[in-house]
């Protein structure tokens, strides 16, 4: 029955299958109960589909209830719950998109929110494919390092891919650069010059921290000021590092070799989308170096493609 709802997902009767997917989850529910991972599994698969058809409360709290039974079942460091973490990401980000009236602030929040969980996804993922050599040793077998492995590297390019459209959103939602009109007290024109320290605007939060320790001349008692949006930098924040990271995962022999074999679709997706990203924002696409960057994802694709094509 769950492979037959995947079918109805993939050819787009999707009611079809949210009814389909919602009788297998209430006959696990009576059957095995929610400390289960097979009922987990389809309380996922259940959570995927709602988003697509738009229902995001339900799935996010569909997904908060797997999160909390596979960390229980699991551990913390598991890649099936990076997985959750990755879909509540994306959930997040689609609360953003889906509902123009969501303030800024609000924006900001989701935003801050959906970055946490995709690092903490990210993070679990890459300590499994770079253990520390105590937890090597709790991997029982090669087949459940290998298990482990494939999961991690699936999950972390989901991740990557989430981490562009993060990008993406976060570059729509950005509020245009504030200019500020200050009018200067008669005085200052007895010194020429004076130094602001910072500005706070009224009827918001901010703060505007001047950049520059310089005195500023004084002509005028009016100063225009023309003050731009700023990020922090942070790991994998941006699509450029998410690209870099892709790419570094195709160059490494061990995960190259996994893609070939059980994830090329997934790779492809990934390494298309954050193309996508950075070559539709100039702000990246001219960075310094990022057109041989995406001269190096061109030849992966190719590489793939005539890959595929022999087989």
């Amino acid at each position: 029955m769950r492979f037959l709802s995947l079918d109805l997902v993939r050819s787009k009767r999707l009611v079809e299958a949210e009814n389909l997917q919602r009788k297998i989850l209430h006959n696990l529910e009576l059957s095995k109960g929610w400390d289960s991972l097979d009922t987990t599994m389809a309380a996922e698969t259940l959570s995927v589909t709602l988003q697509t058809i738009g229902e995001l409360k339900e799935s996010e709290e569909l997904l908060e209830r797997c999160l909390a039974v596979r960390r229980k079942i699991l551990s913390e460091n598991h890649f099936e719950v990076a997985g959750i973490l990755v879909h509540l990401a994306r959930l997040t980000l689609l609360k953003i998109i889906s509902d123009i009236k969501v303030s800024n602030d609000l924006s900001r929040s989701h935003l801050v929110k959906a970055k946490q969980l995709v690092s903490d996804s990210i993070r679990i993922t890459e300590g499994i494919l770079n253990p520390l050599r105590e937890n090597q040793k709790k991997l029982k077998s090669t087949i459940g390092i290998e298990r482990e492995k494939i999961g991690a590297t699936a999950v972390l390019l989901q991740a990557l891919e989430v981490v562009g459209l993060l990008e993406a959103t976060r570059k729509r939602k950005q509020e245009p650069g504030l200019v500020l009109l200050l009018r200067l007290p008669l005085e200052h024109l007895k010194h020429g010059y004076f130094k602001i320290d910072a500005v706070r605007v009224s009827h918001t939060y901010r703060l505007f921290i001047w950049p520059d320790k310089h005195l500023i001349g004084v002509r005028n008692t009016t100063l225009r000021i023309h003050l731009k949006n700023n990020f922090e930098k942070s790991d994998y924040e941006h699509a450029e590092q998410a690209l870099r990271k892709c790419i570094s995962l195709y160059n490494e022999p061990y995960t190259r070799n996994v893609v070939s074999k059980y994830l090329r679709q997934q790779y492809e997706r990934c390494l298309r989308s954050l193309m996508h990203i950075i070559q539709h924002d100039p702000d990246i696409l001219n960075a310094p170096g990022m057109h041989d960057l995406l001269g190096e994802s061109q030849r992966i694709m190719k590489e793939l493609d005539e890959e595929k094509n022999t087989k």
